[in-house]
């Protein structure tokens, strides 16, 4: 008699656990949308000869690393998530807008010289793969490609010169995202955008990290 209450028992727990792990792996599955806020940091770093500036001066190497911008960023993105055992994929669309900017000014002591750079729209597309750490709570690492719009203004006091330039990058990173609700998570995320030189010239390095949170909605 006790093994056959053992025996259906352990038949009925079948289907509970089986629908536990379809409820698990349904809530990272299907199509997502939702929007973020943060902040941006972008560093401008090169090194050269200096004998591209003075002859005299070549097989000497210079190198500048410091010129940042900060700013406050915030955006949309939507995507589809495929579920599995012990995690997800995910491919992810994503626009946004930034405010960062830096500049930096030259003076001889009569005329001075400003440059600005200013961080303006990006969009591009992300792939991102997550392990579970429980059932309502994943980690992911992400990577994809971005393109952003860059506004460059110099001005000498006089006259001011504007031009808007596009740069591809590489954007790698990671972060945390929980449900909160059946069809609503929360996810914090650090990325890293590498634009190469930017076009700026050899030796010329531009990046932006960037930390954001966001809420995201499921169908």
């Amino acid at each position: 008699m006790k093994k056959m209450v053992f025996g259906a028992a352990l038949l009925l727990s079948f289907p509970a656990a089986a629908q536990a792990q379809d409820d698990a792996d349904g809530a990272w599955s299907g199509i997502y949308f939702g929007a973020e806020a943060g902040v941006d940091n972008y560093e401008l770093s090169a090194k050269g000869d200096l004998g591209l500036v003075d002859p005299a001066l070549a097989g000497l190497e210079a190198s500048f690393d410091g010129l940042s911008g900060d700013g406050v960023a915030g955006g949309i993105y939507a995507g589809y998530n495929m579920g599995f055992g012990g995690g997800f994929v995910a491919v992810e669309g994503f626009a946004g807008l930034s405010d960062a900017s830096m500049g930096v000014s030259a003076s001889d002591g009569v005329d001075t010289l400003s440059v600005t750079a200013k961080a303006k729209e990006s969009y591009g597309v992300a792939g991102r793969i997550g392990a579970k750490l429980s059932r309502s709570t994943v980690i992911y690492a992400r990577g994809g490609w971005v393109n952003t719009r860059f506004k460059v203004s110099a001005s000498d006091g006089v006259d001011t010169f504007s031009e808007s330039e596009t740069e591809d990058g590489f954007q790698y990173g990671g972060g945390l995202e929980s449900m909160i609700g059946p069809k609503m998570s929360i996810r914090a995320e650090y990325v890293i955008s590498d634009y190469g030189s930017a076009g700026l010239g050899q030796g010329i390095s531009l990046d932006n990290g960037s930390f954001r949170a966001g809420l995201s909605f499921r169908y």
